[in-house]
């Protein structure tokens, strides 16, 4: 399989798209934005020029794709067909990725909080007119030519009875080659998330860090180890895990990632590392920009 990271964290954006080529083009979680306030501040120049560039690569490979795959519906994880300001979409922009497209989406009616349950509706009535093939992907398998494609049952996003929701992770498998994409499970600080990861046995993971910044406020420190325990326990039993997004909105996501390093003989590596690239880390970074305005 060819794994492409498009959009993360790493890559200065709130997002975890990923293009995977198996003897299909697989386009999962077509979402990139900012954060809309961090220190108080808006998004400097540098984080709209990486939205636009991530936007852009979403937008090629999603015109490539013949599948997509949508886990939850956060605008990081989906693009819908009219976004907020720092967000700056379009419906052509969404008609690219999901018009004549097999898709599978996370069950916009189980399992899902009021919100997320809105913006689902919203999608779905735009896709009508798409010649999109729609498939609820909870807790299902598909074969796609010589491809396998297995979603998780619904999933707490970070902590088990959290307001945020719930989503799927994808499981592709091909040619003896098992990659896992399990967007926000942050960490995982779930344990319940953490045993169906090491179910599912895939020689690559890719999935949510901890949120760092929110220690205090959504997050106790008990959470933060709890994720730890379990992010090392995952790089002592998975070949390659690439941990990104929501951990790397902490500029003190790097001395999280080395004391796991420490711990395991896993060389633990964020998104932008798959392709040969440093991490730009932008919204961890605001203030500094603004400082040296």
């Amino acid at each position: 399989m060819k794994i492409t990271p498009l959009a993360f964290e790493s890559m200065g954006v709130r997002s975890m798209a990923t293009f995977i080529e198996t003897d299909h083009k697989i386009l999962i979680d077509p979402g990139t934005s900012l954060g809309a306030k961090r220190f108080g501040l808006p998004p400097w120049e540098t984080e709209f020029n990486a939205l636009h560039e991530t936007r852009a690569a979403i937008q090629k490979h999603a015109l490539l794709a013949d599948i997509v795959t949508i886990s939850h519906y956060h605008h990081d994880h989906f693009t819908p067909f009219s976004l907020g300001r720092f967000l700056d979409s379009s419906p052509k922009y969404a008609e690219d990725i999901y018009q004549d497209k097999k898709l599978f989406l996370k069950n916009p009616e189980k399992n899902i909080n009021k919100n997320q349950m809105t913006r689902a509706r919203n999608l779905l009535k735009n896709l009508k007119d798409l010649n999109s093939d729609i498939t609820y992907s909870d807790g299902n398998s598909f074969q796609e030519g010589n491809t396998e494609i297995r979603f998780s049952n619904a999933l707490p996003h970070g902590s088990k009875g959290n307001k945020l929701g719930f989503l799927v992770t994808i499981t592709i498998r091909y040619k003896n080659e098992t990659v896992m994409h399990a967007s926000d499970v942050q960490g995982p600080i779930y344990n319940g998330n953490k045993n169906y990861i090491l179910k599912e046995s895939p020689d690559i993971l890719i999935l949510s860090g901890p949120p760092l910044y929110l220690l205090g406020f959504a997050l106790s420190k008990k959470d933060i180890d709890q994720a730890k325990i379990n992010l090392t326990h995952l790089c002592r039993e998975i070949p390659k895990v690439v941990v990104d997004h929501h951990l790397l909105r902490d500029l003190h996501c790097f001395e999280f990632i080395k004391s796991v390093q420490d711990e395991t003989e896993n060389k633990l590596m964020v998104a932008s590392e798959l392709v040969g690239k440093e991490p730009n880390l932008l919204e961890a970074r605001r203030k500094e920009f603004y400082l040296e305005k």
